[in-house]
């Protein structure tokens, strides 16, 4: 391989900074807006939980869940054109610190009495929406 002169290896940089300046200018914000929904139906599900009126209630709340997330899925793929760098860590650490919230919220406040409260559910919907909303900012173009 030749060593490129002083001049050719500044125009490969330059282009090199273009081409990242593009990426980030045209990456989707699919990706936010997909967390951001997700965030705020899993907060919306937790918060329905105290008011459910037996199983048919659940089930109700279950059912917009699943819409608004299947909605929020169908988006995200049609609308995906181009991510940052590094998303793709980013977005498997906001899914795993989300399922992990959803998973440990939902089976304490379905198998014990003492959370079947407001005093339960809302301090539990706000850390389920937190590492979307988190991870939502961070994946916004820039």
């Amino acid at each position: 391989m030749t060593v490129p002169t002083p001049q050719a290896a500044a125009a490969l940089l330059a282009e090199a900074a273009a081409a990242d300046a593009r990426v980030r200018r045209e990456a989707s914000p699919a990706s936010s807006g997909f967390l951001a929904t997700l965030g705020c139906a899993s907060a919306g599900f937790f918060l329905a939980q105290p008011v459910a009126d037996g199983d048919r209630g659940v089930l109700a709340a279950a059912l917009v869940f699943v819409l608004a997330v299947l909605g929020a899925a169908i988006a995200l793929l049609s609308g995906l054109r181009s991510t940052r760098h590094g998303f793709p860590r980013r977005f498997g650490l906001v899914m795993g610190a989300w399922a992990a919230v959803f998973a440990v919220g939902l089976a304490v406040g379905t198998t014990t009495d003492v959370a079947r409260s407001w005093a339960f559910w809302v301090p539990a919907a706000v850390l389920v929406v937190l590492p979307c909303l988190v991870g939502a900012w961070r994946e916004l173009p820039r």
